[in-house]
């Protein structure tokens, strides 16, 4: 679980940072790893530090005819992990499973301050 210096904020105004998109189901392919990015700050704007780990579950989502999608224009290497980028900004390698194909997910990101963050996906082959 995430741990952040007292009165941490999380950037709501830009949310998740590209290649993920919020309000939108992100269409990737299943058993590629996709690269979570977003800043944090604290109540008075200074970036945090401080993170060393988050928590990412996922929930069954149906994947509905006509939903707006963002296909992922990006993808990186390797495993599952944080990686603190510096000045409040981090990115954390989400490996995806084969068998997501053809399935939609919601993503649950806790840096654990108590509020979580979602994210729609669409799975392709």
């Amino acid at each position: 679980m995430a741990r952040a210096a007292a009165g941490a904020a999380w950037q709501s105004s830009t949310g998740f940072s590209a290649p993920v998109a919020d309000g939108v189901l992100n269409q990737a392919q299943a058993g590629r790893t996709v690269p979570l990015k977003w800043r944090l700050l604290d109540a008075n704007g200074n970036p945090i530090s401080s993170l060393i780990s988050v928590s990412v579950s996922l929930a069954a989502l149906a994947c509905t005819a006509g939903a707006t999608i963002d296909a992922m224009e990006e993808y990186t290497t390797g495993t599952s992990g944080l990686q603190n980028l510096g000045d409040g900004y981090y990115q954390y390698n989400w490996a995806t499973p084969g068998s997501y194909a053809n399935s939609c997910r919601m993503l649950h990101l806790d840096l654990g301050e108590g509020i979580t963050r979602t994210a729609l996906f669409e799975f392709t082959t």
